[in-house]
């Protein structure tokens, strides 16, 4: 009888932990859209995932721990850019500009192929003012 107490008492815990993360996820999810000007379908482009799983956790449905990482990765990012253009609402525009750093890609090309390194690193040149 223990045993299932505490089989239950772990399965709450897991149910709860999944729950904090969706809320957190939507949130971050509204706040790329609200603050940064994202569109869905720049969402999915960015983050790889389908437009209905990325509605559906804006909703608070259940996410998956590997989109969860992602979308905290892409709100740290913006979040960072933003820091740099000193308007949040610059970087979609920024976003979607085709960079000489990036051989002529856009920083959503880049982000798309999986290389966001190559944007933290240009962040990075920036803040400290090493020439690139």
């Amino acid at each position: 009888m223990s045993t299932t107490k505490s089989k239950l008492k772990s399965r709450k815990k897991t149910i709860s932990l999944g729950k904090g993360r969706s809320a957190k996820t939507a949130t971050i999810i509204q706040s790329l859209k609200t603050d940064f000007g994202l569109k869905p379908n720049t969402l999915v482009q960015l983050s790889g995932y389908s437009t209905r799983s990325i509605v559906n956790w804006s909703k608070g449905t259940t996410v998956t721990e590997p989109a969860q990482i992602k979308f905290n990765e892409l709100k740290r990012l913006c979040d960072a850019l933003a820091k740099l253009t000193q308007d949040k609402k610059e970087v979609l525009s920024w976003l979607k500009e085709p960079n000489d750093g990036f051989e002529g890609s856009t920083p959503l090309q880049v982000i798309a192929r999986g290389e966001s390194d190559r944007i933290w690193h240009m962040i990075y040149m920036l803040q400290s003012g090493q020439p690139g």
